[in-house]
């Protein structure tokens, strides 16, 4: 019996153990419970649990092409073109940086020329979403051809789409800014015969076989190759080749941009 009693006060400890240790683990679960938001009690007024952070979209990469460059001045008129192309993408570039959405990329540094093939690959191993190309017009047959135009990838091409959506977001901020919008509504299609260039305007969506501008036939992305203005025009010139000019046609660029993938732009400041 001595035994048996003995067995039943071990036993009895142990119980007792037990029933003391509950209070201290159940107010450990009940922790736990609050802290994971698996249950919360009516009238719980704690610090709720943080929801996980959203996660981030990452940054739209635009490819950005000063055209000519190096010992390739461009047009040579009443100033030259080569300096309108970098002044305009160096301006265009720091608007692009500033805003969170963007990754500006530049096809070749100031002041070298790159092949046109080198300049799309370039954008294409960046990953570039859009290419815009900048250049400026010259027709030394007179001095009243003046005002803006702008060749997407023509029709037929995989990137044909976006390039002219693109292209019409570019136009209508020319438009809206007073710049004169050339043939039917400052968007058309260029292609090369030979050494013969034939343009129409984007209301011709013909299929053709004929290359091109190379800057937007080759990168694997939609491209829109934009004619500032006339360097032979003394009034475009001075609206849109001057530092001034350059300025006013970067934030064009960048808005459209913006309206392209849908983003509100940074105000001007």
């Amino acid at each position: 019996m001595r035994g048996r009693r003995g067995i039943y006060s071990l036993r009895g400890r142990k119980a007792w153990a037990l029933c003391a240790a509950l209070p201290c683990f159940a107010g450990t679960l009940l922790a736990a419970c609050l802290h994971a938001g698996v249950w919360e009690p009516a009238g719980f007024t704690g610090t709720p649990h943080p929801a996980p952070p959203a996660e981030s979209v990452p940054a739209h990469i635009v490819a950005l092409d000063p055209g000519h460059g190096g010992y390739d001045s461009g047009a040579n008129a009443l100033v030259q073109e080569l300096p309108v192309c970098e002044r305009t993408v160096d301006l265009l570039y720091a608007l692009l940086e500033q805003d969170a959405n963007y990754t500006p990329m530049r096809t070749r540094p100031n002041g070298e020329d790159r092949k046109i093939s080198e300049r799309a690959e370039t954008a294409t191993a960046a990953h570039a979403e859009i290419l815009l190309s900048v250049h400026a017009n010259c027709d030394t047959s007179t001095r009243q051809s003046h005002g803006f135009e702008c060749f997407p990838t023509p029709p037929g091409r995989t990137h044909s789409e976006g390039a002219m959506r693109l292209a019409q977001c570019i136009a209508q901020g020319m438009g809206e800014a007073g710049h004169r919008l050339r043939g039917e509504n400052g968007i058309r299609f260029a292609y090369y015969s030979g050494k013969h260039k034939h343009i129409v305007d984007s209301t011709d969506t013909k299929v053709r076989e004929m290359k091109s501008f190379g800057i937007v036939e080759r990168p694997d992305c939609p491209a829109v190759l934009v004619e500032q203005c006339f360097l032979t025009n003394y009034e475009d010139v001075e609206t849109w080749a001057s530092e001034e000019g350059c300025a006013r046609a970067a934030r064009i660029y960048y808005e459209a941009i913006c309206a392209y993938f849908g983003t509100e732009p940074l105000k001007s400041t």
